[in-house]
C-alpha cells in the first residue's frame, strides 16, 4: 500500500508528466503484421519490403523480439507499434534487441485504453537493448519490470572488430520517454559507455587501448522509475545535445551496490542538462555528476536521498548527498551551474563539491533543508566544498534546518511548493546567460516581478494582484501555458495608468496579431489568444507601456 505521505508527490508527478502528455491510440496503417510466431524481424529477409515511413504492427505474447537491419530516414522513421492488444514479452535473456537499425520509433501507443502498449517483464538480462551500431532510435510508452540486469541499454561496446570505436562510429538521437520501469535488477537506464577514458582489449596477444563511441543527441524525459537495484538513470559518453528532464525516480539503489548508488548519474564524457526531475526516497545520492562541465542542473526536487542507507553511520563510505560533484577531468575552463533545486533532508550534505579541475562553477538560488550532517559539520552540511582552491561561486541559497521557516505548503505530505509569504518568494537573483522561465511544474517564471528560490515558483494570485509589488514604470505579466497548442492566456497587472499595446511576432519579426491597444487604469487584466491556426514555433509577445517594453516568448506545439 502506498505511503500516505507519497500521495501529494504522486499528484505532482502527474502534473509534471501532463506537460507533454501525448494522445494514445494512433491510427494504424500496417505495412507488415507479426505475432509471436516470428520473433525476429529482419530488414534483409522477412521485412525487406519495409521502407522509410512504413509501420510494422505487432500483437501477441512473445519470449523475445530481435529487430535487425531496419532503416528509416530522418523525416520518415519506421514505426513499430502494438495493435489490438498490449504486447507481452517475457522469459528470455532480453526482451527487445535492436541490432544494426536506424531511424526507428518503437511506440506502445497503439490503443487509447492502454498507456504502455509493450509490457516487458521477467527477463533474465536486459529489458530492451539498442546496440549493434544502431542509431536514431525513439522509444515511448513501454513498461519494463522484473529484469535481472538493466531496464534499457543504449550503446555498442567496443570489441576487436573495432567497428564501434570513437573514430569509427557515433550513435545519434536516442530518445526514451513516457516509459514505466520498476523492479529492475541493476540500472534502470544505461545509456552510453561508462568507460569514456578508454578500455583495454586483448588483440593479437597485446593490450590495446580503445575508446568507446560517443552519443550525440540524448533525450530522456517523462519516465517513471520505481525500485531500481542500482542507479535510476545513468548516462555517459553523451558529449552534446543531451537532456534528462521530467522524470520521476522512486527508491533507487535498492541493492546498495557500491559506486552504483544514485538517482541520476551524469557519467564521464557527458554534457547533459538535468532539470525538472523528482528523486524520492532512494538509498543513493540524488544526482551524481562526473561529467565534462558546461551543463546546468536545475529545478530538481530531491527528497530524503540516502536516508535509509546505513542510517546511523554518517561517515565515509556511507555518506549520501543531495547533489554530488565528483573530481574528474572536465572541459578546460568550464564548470557547472547548480541552481533552483530544492533538496530535502539528505542523509549527509545538500551539495557536495569535490571537482578540482572545473572552473567558473555556480551554486545559486537553491533551497536546502535539514541535511543529516548538520550536527557534525554545521553550515558546511548544506553546501560542502571539499577544497578552498575550488573555483565556485556560492550565492543566495536558502539554507535551514527548520521546515517551518521556509513555509512550504505542506511538507508532511511532500508538497514543497511555496506559500506566498515564504522567504524564498521573489528572492532569487539573476544568473548571467541563464534567464530561467519555468519551474519544476513547467509554470512560468517569474510569476510576479522576480523568480523564487528553489524548484517551485509560487503562483498564488495575491502576488501579482497587489499593485504595490510592481516596480515603478513596469507591469507584471505572464503568458501560459507555455508550450501551448490551442490557447495562450495573458495575465498582467499595471501600477500606473498608461497606454498599453500587446502584440505578437513570429521569428521573422512579422507581427501576427495585436490583441490589445488601449488606455489602461491600474489593476489586474487577462486576455485569451487563440493560436490554433498558427504554425508551431517560437513567438514573441511584446507588452509596451508608456514607460517600458517587456518581451515574453511562447512555444507553440502541434495539437
Amino acid at each position: 500500500m502506498r505511503n500516505p505521505k507519497e500521495i501529494n508527490i504522486f499528484t505532482l508527478v502527474s502534473l509534471l508528466l501532463i506537460f507533454s502528455e501525448i494522445t494514445f491510440g494512433q491510427k494504424l496503417s500496417c505495412k507488415l503484421f507479426f505475432d509471436e510466431s516470428t520473433p525476429m524481424i529482419n530488414g534483409r529477409t522477412n521485412a525487406s519490403s519495409i521502407q522509410p515511413g512504413d509501420t510494422i504492427c505487432l500483437t501477441g505474447n512473445w519470449q523475445f523480439l530481435q529487430i535487425s537491419y531496419l532503416h528509416g530516414s530522418r523525416k520518415a522513421p519506421i514505426v513499430i507499434i502494438n495493435k489490438d492488444s498490449q504486447v507481452h514479452i517475457s522469459g528470455f535473456y532480453y526482451g527487445i534487441n535492436f541490432d544494426s537499425c536506424s531511424y526507428i520509433k518503437l511506440t506502445g501507443n497503439g490503443l487509447s485504453s492502454i498507456k504502455y502498449g509493450f509490457k516487458i517483464y521477467n527477463i533474465n538480462g536486459f529489458g530492451l537493448s539498442i546496440g549493434g551500431l544502431s542509431s536514431d532510435i525513439e522509444v515511448e510508452n513501454i513498461e519494463i519490470s522484473n529484469t535481472v540486469f538493466i531496464g534499457i541499454s543504449a550503446k555498442t561496446d567496443p570489441d576487436t572488430s573495432f567497428t564501434s570505436t570513437r573514430d569509427k562510429y557515433t550513435m545519434r538521437n536516442v530518445a526514451i520517454h513516457d516509459c514505466y520501469f520498476h523492479n529492475i535488477g541493476s540500472e534502470g537506464f544505461y545509456v552510453g559507455s561508462s568507460s569514456y577514458d578508454g578500455v583495454i582489449l586483448k588483440y593479437h596477444g597485446k593490450d590495446t587501448l580503445v575508446y568507446p563511441h560517443l552519443i550525440r543527441g540524448v533525450k530522456i524525459y517523462n519516465n517513471r522509475l520505481e525500485s531500481t537495484g542500482w542507479d535510476g538513470i545513468q548516462v555517459a559518453s553523451a558529449d552534446s545535445g543531451c537532456a534528462i528532464y521530467n522524470n520521476f525516480i522512486l527508491h533507487d539503489s535498492d541493492s546498495t551496490y557500491w559506486n552504483q548508488m544514485t538517482g541520476i548519474l551524469l557519467g564521464g564524457g557527458s554534457n547533459c542538462d538535468c532539470f525538472n526531475n523528482i528523486i524520492l526516497d532512494g538509498k543513493g545520492d540524488g544526482i551524481d555528476v562526473f561529467s565534462l562541465g558546461r551543463q546546468k542542473i536545475y529545478n530538481n526536487l530531491i527528497i530524503n536521498p540516502g536516508r535509509t542507507y546505513h542510517p546511523d553511520e554518517d561517515f565515509y563510505p556511507y555518506q549520501k548527498h543531495g547533489i554530488y560533484i565528483g573530481n574528474n577531468l572536465t572541459t578546460p575552463n568550464e564548470g557547472y551551474t547548480i541552481c533552483y533545486n530544492t533538496i530535502i533532508s539528505p542523509k549527509s550534505t545538500g551539495i557536495k563539491f569535490t571537482n578540482l579541475n572545473s572552473k567558473k562553477n555556480l551554486i545559486i538560488n537553491n533551497i536546502i533543508i535539514n541535511p543529516g550532517s548538520y550536527k557534525t559539520l554545521g553550515q558546511e552540511a548544506f553546501i560542502n566544498i571539499s577544497e578552498p582552491s575550488i573555483d565556485v561561486t556560492v550565492l543566495n541559497n536558502y539554507l535551514n534546518t527548520d521546515f517551518s521557516q521556509i513555509k512550504f505548503i505542506d511538507p508532511s505530505s511532500y508538497n514543497f511548493d511555496l506559500e506566498p509569504t515564504s522567504p524564498a518568494v521573489n528572492k532569487a537573483i539573476s544568473i548571467d546567460g541563464f534567464p530561467l522561465q519555468f519551474d519544476i511544474q513547467n509554470r512560468n517564471r517569474p510569476f510576479a516581478w522576480q523568480n523564487d528560490i528553489g524548484a517551485f515558483e509560487c503562483h498564488d494570485s495575491s502576488l501579482i494582484g497587489i499593485p504595490e509589488l510592481i516596480p515603478e514604470g513596469n507591469i507584471l505579466c505572464k503568458v501560459f501555458p507555455n508550450p501551448s497548442s490551442e490557447d495562450v492566456n495573458i495575465e498582467y497587472s499595471i501600477k500606473n495608468k498608461t497606454n498599453l499595446k500587446i502584440s505578437m511576432y513570429d521569428m521573422t519579426g512579422k507581427m501576427i496579431m495585436e490583441p490589445v491597444n488601449s488606455f489602461h487604469l491600474p489593476g489586474f487584466y487577462s486576455k485569451k489568444l487563440s493560436v490554433v491556426i498558427l504554425k508551431p514555433g517560437i513567438y514573441s509577445i511584446l507588452f509596451q507601456t508608456d514607460q517600458t517594453t517587456i518581451t515574453r516568448e511562447v512555444l507553440l506545439i502541434p495539437k
